[in-house]
């Protein structure tokens, strides 16, 4: 059965919905931020009802953060009032909507506020974890419990007041002991470990944990090693295309430099170096072509092999040596060719907004409907002296590599398997 949340969040349209993930993102961060500040030592106890507010329309033509990422989404045309008078009619948002003097006459501001039914919305809707109970550890505290299982009976440095009286601290009996900074885990912390794994795992997927009883790897090193590998011959190949370019540049300008002169001894030096130039500048020439073909075909190779991982996550299949075999297969089969499958929707809002529209792009489907805002264009890259770039890849390469990069930054390391299938609680 649908819980309230849900279904708040079912009833709302895509604009809505893009409004309420925006703001929530918003929101955590600068929760976020509070909570970072709080455990260095700097406190503010400013109330939760002032420091929600979030500010949507501000006098000026600056862009506000939402207004930005709005933009992103290609969310620009005109209904900001009409949507947020909606969420608020929905119990999802407070507004505060101001006509206030500045020095170019009467501006108006907007800032709103999620409530608890929006935040509690956008998590069901977007499969955000839920907040971690009290006694339950922070993300950081979760990882260093986890190397000091993986050390066991090893040692591990706690850094961190926080850290330290998580595991050692105010636990009863402590989850580590030691001194000078290096501990190990107890008993306590190994019971911990255990009977909490599955909990943290759906909470912090980012955080890889083996698991307690022995099971095999969710995400196997050797399918991270070779997505790695695949990854690296890339910037490798890139890399070699710059030395050659720059190479090129220098033989084209040490060609330019021979001039003629009246000496015959001189003028026959003058000659053998400007034919060495030139055949230094084809050389460099044919190096660089090659090493952009061999960029190009391990863009084909790295694309091919992530969709195949994030297709393999998705449906839930087994994470082990079949899974690695079969990701090689494809990045094989697709050395040749830029077309790559429709990566499957995995039920995360924020994944799937970023991979359909990553693969829209490169597919043709998904076109801006209007440029980006002046504020948001990127600025001019400067040049380096009189050094020249390389030649970029063609667009549908380079559309290729963002979708590319876009998937494997949510299944490397087996977060996004951790994050859709979650172990079960033990007992359950």
């Amino acid at each position: 059965m649908a819980t309230k949340a849900q279904v708040a969040w079912d009833a709302l349209n895509t604009r809505q919905r893009a409004y309420m993930t925006v703001l929530y993102d918003h929101d955590q961060a600068v929760e976020a931020g509070r909570a970072q500040d709080a455990a260095a030592g700097y406190y503010d106890d400013t109330p939760a009802s002032v420091w929600r507010w979030i500010d949507v329309v501000t006098p000026g033509s600056k862009l506000t953060p939402v207004q930005r990422a709005l933009a992103r989404r290609d969310v620009r045309d005109d209904g900001t009032g009409s949507t947020l008078q909606a969420l608020q009619r929905y119990g999802l948002i407070e507004v505060r909507d101001e006509v206030v003097d500045g020095p170019r006459g009467k501006s108006r501001t907007v800032s709103v506020k999620l409530t608890r039914a929006g935040r509690a919305a956008v998590r069901a809707g977007t499969r955000e974890p839920g907040r971690r109970r009290a006694g339950e550890l922070s993300e950081y505290a979760w990882e260093r419990l986890v190397r000091l299982w993986r050390a066991d009976p090893g040692t591990v440095r706690i850094w961190g007041h926080n850290t330290y009286e998580a595991l050692v601290g105010r636990p009863t009996p402590p989850y580590a002991e030691g001194k000078d900074g290096d501990y190990r885990i107890t008993e306590a912390g190994r019971e911990h470990y255990r009977t909490r794994w599955a909990r943290y795992a759906e909470l912090y997927p980012d955080v890889a944990a083996p698991d307690p009883d022995g099971g095999p790897e969710p995400w196997p090193a050797e399918l991270q090693r070779t997505l790695d590998r695949m990854e690296g011959a890339i910037e490798i190949a890139h890399r070699v295309q710059w030395t050659a370019h720059r190479r090129w540049e220098e033989a084209e300008r040490d060609a330019g430099k021979k001039k003629p002169s009246e000496s015959e001894a001189d003028g026959e030096w003058g000659a053998l170096l400007l034919e060495q130039a030139r055949a230094r500048s084809a050389l460099a020439l044919a190096h660089r072509e090659r090493a952009t073909e061999e960029a190009v075909v391990a863009i084909r190779r790295y694309a091919h092999a992530v969709l195949a991982a994030f297709t393999a996550v998705v449906e839930g299949s087994p994470a082990g040596a079949d899974l690695t075999a079969a990701v090689v297969a494809a990045a094989d089969a697709g050395r040749d060719s830029a077309k790559v499958p429709a990566p499957p929707v995995c039920g995360l809002h924020r994944v799937d907004t970023a991979v359909q529209d990553a693969y829209g792009t490169l597919a043709g489907t998904r076109t801006r409907k209007r440029p980006l805002p002046k504020q948001m264009r990127p600025a001019a890259r400067p040049r380096w002296k009189d050094w020249t770039d390389p030649p970029e890849h063609d667009l549908v390469v380079r559309r290729l590599l963002t979708l590319a990069r876009t998937v494997a930054s949510y299944v490397n390391g087996g977060a996004l398997r951790r994050e859709l299938h979650p172990p079960a609680p033990a007992g359950g």
